[in-house]
């Protein structure tokens, strides 16, 4: 479910409401090495409610305050679940954000999509995502553990975001706890969009295609020199009830830093990623830093997924170039739903 292409993921699923309960907030500082070290507990659960189930979409909001001034965000720990009632395609997208300014939403507000979101809260900035798939009854869950080496720039309210699409009545819920410091000297940096999401087995328009042995690129430019810190986020490919493959399946999450420019055979739209298949693994010159390789394996109707905590320290020039590949290997074909919620950790030069 990835907010910058709704337009594929609205064709797989139907949309529903949840009825949001949170627990209390709690804030703790402690002193580490000369500033502050704090901790947010970001708690909250939402079921699904029986005559909510047809409609199009909702995403709810619940705002946490921090202290006033500046702080840096340094990272996430926890658990993060979705609890299906039935076997039935569900997923889950939750976003950490922060409002950078304006008024802090009210606890227990939705929306029926992203535009709405931002109509009313256009200062809202994502932090970090993560993508929780399930096509089978049960609960999946997924354990975050990381701390940042720059901090991203936060204000006094943090906002939690519980968006879900699928096919029946689920549980979600985070039991998150966020790290932020207020010591101004800690370096800073950014985050760079090198997730995605393609769906491979059928066609339902751009991103999509019905061979699963093409492939699809998310394209990021660096737009300035600097160093790229970190990978982090999820990983979650999952089946979602349309063929899915009669046995082994196993898709393949890359990222690679190019070095100068993009490769010109990959060809991508605005929105940086390529609308069309293609042989892309094949268009990475061979001089490419390989920075992550996840394969996720799986069985018939099933879903694979992993967290996404990987250091990295390589200098970057302006025109370089990073590509996230999505690819499948389903040998009796299948459909697949392939998302990648993984960043990129940027420290500008100074």
């Amino acid at each position: 479910m990835n907010a910058s292409r709704l337009h594929l993921t609205a064709a797989i699923l139907f949309l529903v409401l949840l009825t949001l309960t949170t627990g209390d907030n709690v804030a703790s500082v402690a002193e580490v090495a000369g500033g502050h070290i704090a901790t947010l507990d970001l708690r909250a659960s939402a079921t699904l409610t029986p005559d909510q189930v047809s409609q199009p979409e909702v995403i709810f909001t619940y705002s946490f305050r921090l202290p006033p001034g500046t702080q840096l965000f340094l990272g996430l720990k926890g658990a993060l679940s979705l609890f299906s009632q039935k076997a039935a395609f569900n997923e889950t997208l939750i976003t950490v954000a922060t409002n950078v300014s304006g008024t802090c939403p009210p606890n227990h507000l939705t929306f029926p999509n992203y535009t709405a979101l931002y109509d009313a809260y256009p200062n809202l900035l994502p932090l970090q995502s993560f993508i929780l798939k399930n096509p089978q009854q049960g609960t999946n869950e997924l354990s975050v553990d990381y701390t940042m080496r720059a901090g991203l720039p936060i204000s006094d309210c943090a906002v939690l975001l519980l968006d879900w699409e699928g096919n029946s009545r689920v549980t979600i819920s985070s039991d998150l706890t966020m790290t932020y410091t207020t010591d101004t000297s800690h370096p800073t940096g950014v985050h760079l969009g090198t997730n995605q999401e393609f769906v491979f087995g059928i066609y339902m328009g751009p991103g999509s295609t019905k061979n699963d042995s093409l492939s699809f690129v998310q394209e990021t430019r660096i737009t300035q020199p600097g160093t790229l810190r970190a990978l982090v986020g999820d990983i979650s490919d999952s089946t979602f009830g349309v063929a899915p493959p009669p046995g082994l399946w196993e898709t393949l999450n890359d990222i690679y830093l190019v070095h100068g420019s993009c490769p010109r055979r990959i060809h991508v739209n605005s929105g940086g990623w390529t609308p069309k298949a293609g042989d892309y693994y094949s268009d990475i010159p061979s001089g490419a830093i390989h920075l992550l390789s996840a394969p996720l394996d799986g069985f018939q109707s099933s879903d694979a997924q992993t967290f996404i905590n990987k250091p990295l320290n390589i200098k970057v020039q302006t025109g370089d170039c990073l590509l996230t590949l999505f690819g499948l290997k389903a040998p009796r074909g299948g459909a697949i739903d392939s998302e990648n919620q993984v960043q990129t950790l940027f420290i500008p030069a100074r």
